[in-house]
């Protein structure tokens, strides 16, 4: 019987794994460009199984071991837009990521365009709500100049325009100078899915990945003054969670009912 309790135990420990996903899915409804996770099971091996009085030719009998956790997918389609209307929301319409610098030095990938400005040194940076510097498209900070401008422009192309109104003069009236600054990293990979997560709603290339490459021009656009909304639904994450409570339950109930014949079987044989 201790085969019983092994295939209902991976069931149990499955199951808790869907629902660890599925809970931090709608933990993120709130985020700003979340794509929630999806998790995937595979059989455990098969054993083939042995009749002592037939041949085994063509009977292929064969007993399962229970079932794993295959893989988790993510839903990187695109979310709806939230109207913010701040010149530092930045919104990507297609399949590119943003990329920016994290603590370590590391570059990580983000649809998450909520972004700020940050004074270090009587200079300005454009940075993630949490301070990490947003990567231009070389991969250098994105350096606004030493005074805090007037007003930000961020073009669809990805570029970055910084607007300062001139006074009038006796002679001259008031005039609007607009100066690109520098351009947006936008970058795509080959496998999405192979993407791993990394804290804050960001992503860190891997192997699988693929390295990340320059999306092409006009692949993805820009959207100022808005945000991509959490791609959660949670009326389809609600189902699933009682689907995977059903299915803890059903395993439970494997156990319990594996348990008792192995105490059965121990009193006949006492």
């Amino acid at each position: 019987m201790l085969q019983s309790n092994l295939t209902a135990r991976s069931g149990l420990i499955a199951q808790q794994q869907r629902m660890d996903v599925i809970a931090n899915n709608i933990a993120n409804i709130s985020t700003t460009g979340y794509k929630p996770a999806r998790a995937d099971f595979k059989d455990m091996l098969y054993q083939t199984m042995v009749r002592p009085v037939q041949p085994q030719d063509g009977l292929n009998l064969q007993k399962g071991h229970g079932v794993l956790l295959g893989a988790t997918m993510r839903d990187f389609s695109q979310g709806s837009a939230q109207v913010t209307e701040d010149p530092l929301d930045v919104m990507l319409v297609g399949d590119a990521f943003l990329a920016i610098q994290d603590i370590n030095g590391d570059t990580l990938y983000t649809r998450d365009g909520n972004f700020a400005l940050s004074e270090e040194d009587g200079t300005n940076y454009l940075v993630t709500e949490d301070g990490r510097y947003v990567l231009d498209v070389n991969g250098n900070r994105i350096n606004l100049g030493p005074t805090e401008p007037s007003g930000i422009e961020i073009q669809t192309d990805a570029s970055v325009w910084i607007v300062e109104t001139v006074p009038a003069t006796e002679t001259t009236p008031e005039e609007t100078v607009r100066t690109q600054v520098a351009t947006l990293g936008l970058y795509t990979f080959m496998n999405r899915q192979g993407l791993e997560a990394a804290s804050a709603n960001r992503f860190r290339e891997t192997e699988n990945s693929g390295a990340a490459t320059a999306a092409a021009a006009g692949e993805t656009q820009v959207r100022q003054g808005m945000l991509e909304a959490s791609k959660v639904d949670l009326a389809y994450e609600i189902t699933q969670m009682i689907r995977a409570q059903r299915s803890l339950s059903l395993s439970s109930r494997a156990l319990q009912t594996a348990d008792d014949m192995d105490g059965k079987a121990n009193q006949l044989r006492a």
